[in-house]
């Protein structure tokens, strides 16, 4: 055998001793103890990656935790510290400047026990404010106490100032002009009658040559309405005696006003002279609702008392004590009442109680029925025969055109601990008060008039407005959303 021979035979030799030497380690148990171990140290190494793991992300979720706690628990201190001031600043005021100290002080005094038994601690913003009004108008009676969240820092206000300041007079002159010291509408109804409507009550300051072009273009009526439903009040005491002063023949007492701070008493007439043509001997009629409120209130209280106007409507808001607006804290402000009305044929006034109408009725129909009644007093005191015929005329299409009413429902389920739930809306002029609601098993539930067409809407459960949750539908109203239900002309 050759020696080439003898190198090819060893070679296949090793060849076939390493491929059996192969085979039995694979089926040996020492392969199987080599791969127990491998294994065993494989889950070991797993496992200690696992709890590793969840160990660190423990670690992070309680450094989360108490992260979270201590920003909560930071947040929850820098809150209370504001409502403590907040509490403490309003409850100073009331007993410094409410007009009725001893009604300040007990006033002050339930704040401070509600404030130390929590009520106020969960709450803030306009959740805060709103409970905060609820509470003073309840305890005082005084529904000109309203207090406010603004997300602009307010300017310090400690002591009111009954006047503009002179730096501001410019721009709040500016502001009136643009809504036009008011007047809503001035027009001259068919049959000659004068109809103006108000959204406030302007100082002659500002509005006296528009308030005199206004009470000389209706000089020439018949008859006046003055239309003052959705009237929120008066910008200066100086508003009331300026208009009115247009409707008397002479000098007239109107109204007291007291004020708390340097203990005087401001008595308000009408004019003996006024720019243009007085409306004397004519009647007037003036409108209210729920929502005419403050100075709007003492006028048409005024001119019922001396039996110089006739009252259509509805009960109206019952706000008599005059005030102004205190700052409380950085983003919270207090009107406050400073003053009271003293009626000088009542000896009283308006509080808390509104000012009755001659002719109760739902205020959407009270243009209407003023209108109609002014008609009839011009046409029975007409002498001439062709204009007495035209106002029968027009009294037939008044009467024609009457305001339709049907009647709707409105429901809200739940809330069976709110003391106070009512529904405002276009039908009654927005008023948060004039259509109150009644519980019903679980749910509150009243029936009111509405004209037919879309009829938008919020309920008002304890001072806070909302829109209805079992109505989804609801439209934009500017930055607010109001629900909407379609009342049928055939229904």
């Amino acid at each position: 055998m050759s020696c080439v021979t003898k190198l090819i035979v060893k070679s296949r030799q090793r060849k076939r001793n390493f491929l059996a030497c192969k085979a039995g380690y694979n089926n040996s148990w020492i392969k199987k103890f080599h791969l127990s171990i491998l294994e065993f140290y494989n889950k070991d190494l797993l496992l200690f990656l696992i709890f590793n793991f969840l160990e660190m992300r423990f670690k992070f979720i309680l450094s989360l935790v108490g992260c979270i706690a201590i920003v909560w628990q930071v947040s929850a201190q820098k809150q209370q510290t504001e409502t403590d001031s907040i509490v403490a600043n309003l409850s100073k005021k009331l007993k410094e400047q409410y007009v009725f100290p001893d009604k300040g002080l007990q006033v002050a005094k339930n704040l401070e026990a509600a404030h130390q038994a929590k009520k106020y601690a969960t709450l803030k913003n306009e959740e805060l404010a709103a409970m905060l009004t609820r509470d003073l108008q309840e305890w005082s009676g005084d529904k000109h106490f309203n207090v406010r969240y603004s997300p602009d820092v307010l300017p310090p206000v400690e002591e009111l100032q009954m006047e503009i300041p002179p730096n501001e007079k410019a721009a709040y002159g500016e502001y009136l002009r643009h809504d036009n010291y008011g007047i809503n509408k001035l027009e001259i109804l068919k049959g000659n009658i004068g109809y103006i409507d108000f959204k406030y009550l302007c100082t002659p300051e500002f509005a006296g040559d528009s308030y005199v072009a206004m009470m000389n273009y209706v000089a020439n009526a018949d008859a006046l309405i003055i239309d003052l439903r959705q009237c929120g009040g008066s910008t200066s005491p100086d508003a009331i005696p300026f208009i009115c002063s247009y409707l008397f023949e002479k000098p007239v007492h109107l109204n007291d006003l007291y004020w708390r701070k340097n203990n005087v008493t401001n008595q308000s007439w009408t004019y003996s002279y006024v720019p243009g043509k007085r409306f004397i001997n004519k009647p007037v009629y003036v409108l209210t609702s729920n929502a005419t409120f403050s100075g709007a209130e003492e006028m048409a209280y005024d001119l019922k008392n001396l039996k110089r106007a006739i009252l259509f409507g509805d009960k109206t808001g019952g706000g008599a004590n005059p005030g102004g607006v205190l700052t409380i804290s950085n983003h919270f402000s207090v009107f406050m009442p400073v003053g009271q009305a003293i009626n000088p044929i009542t000896k009283t006034n308006w509080e808390g109680v509104g000012v009755s109408p001659d002719s109760l009725m739902n205020p959407g129909k009270a243009l209407h029925a003023a209108t109609l009644t002014a008609l009839h007093h011009i046409k029975n005191t007409a002498t001439d025969e062709g204009w007495k015929n035209y106002v029968g005329q027009v009294i037939n299409e008044v009467i024609q055109n009457a305001p339709v009413y049907k009647p709707i429902v409105f429901e809200l389920n739940g809330y069976p601990n709110a003391k106070k739930v009512s529904v405002a809306g276009n039908f009654n002029g927005w008023s948060a008060n004039a259509t109150p609601m009644k519980k019903e098993g679980g749910k509150w539930i009243v029936t009111a008039e509405a004209e037919p067409g879309k009829v938008y809407y919020k309920f008002i459960v304890d001072g806070n407005w909302m829109t209805d949750p079992g109505n989804k539908e609801s439209q934009m109203d500017g930055p607010n959303t109001n629900s909407v239900k379609i009342v049928s002309k055939d229904f």
